[in-house]
């Protein structure tokens, strides 16, 4: 079904999968690599990594500054012009629009450097964003505030309607994890207790 934050909004929208989809969990995985942070944030499900490093990565396109968006904990530790490469890779594949993204193959080839990040673009219309494309503009064929709302509805259909609570997982398990355990001695006076050697003894006495 996916995994929430991952998600492309064509997908929470439709349900209906394509290879640009993939595209846009991969863009998902490289902010993860870029920012160190995860795809949702468990404490307030409306805030997602995506929403938070669109603004961002418009500005270090802007000024050329990446400090806003990189991972603190990697210091100045790395290459300036392979961070650009990897955030204009990442912007690309979280457009909004699938139509604007590119193939997979041409993300491969800007990543590894051989070809011009400008091959992102291909397919883009003249006045977008270079990279981020209609990407939360207010002309956008799916916005985010649209996508938030499928996200949230597609989170209920996936957690209230899958039947993932089932009798079985809300019954209590013993510490191996199997089954509640159930005790073999019995304190009904009926003689069922203990192990067969003792039953056999006790049988024979009353005999």
């Amino acid at each position: 079904m996916g995994t929430f934050g991952y998600l492309a909004p064509e997908y929470a929208a439709s349900g209906k999968l394509t290879e640009k989809s993939d595209v846009f969990s991969f863009g998902v995985m490289l902010l993860e690599l870029i920012t160190g942070r995860r795809p949702v944030n468990s404490r307030q499900a409306d805030d997602n990594l995506v929403d938070w490093a669109r603004p961002l990565m418009i500005k270090a396109f802007e000024d050329g500054n990446h400090d806003a968006l990189v991972d603190p904990r990697l210091g100045s530790e790395y290459n300036d012009n392979e961070m650009a490469r990897m955030i204009a890779c990442a912007a690309a594949c979280v457009r909004h629009s699938s139509r604007r993204r590119p193939r997979m193959g041409q993300v491969v080839r800007a990543l590894e450097g051989d070809v011009s990040l400008d091959d992102l673009n291909e397919g883009v219309r003249p006045g977008h964003s270079r990279f981020v494309g209609s990407y939360g503009s207010s002309t956008s064929d799916y916005d985010t505030s649209q996508y938030k709302e499928d996200l949230k509805k597609f989170r209920k259909m996936a957690l209230g309607g899958s039947g993932l609570q089932s009798s079985s997982a809300q019954t209590p398990t013993s510490e191996h994890g199997e089954n509640p355990s159930v005790s073999v001695s019995s304190s009904d006076g009926d003689g069922g207790g203990g192990t067969g050697e003792e039953r056999e003894d006790r049988r024979q006495a009353a005999s």
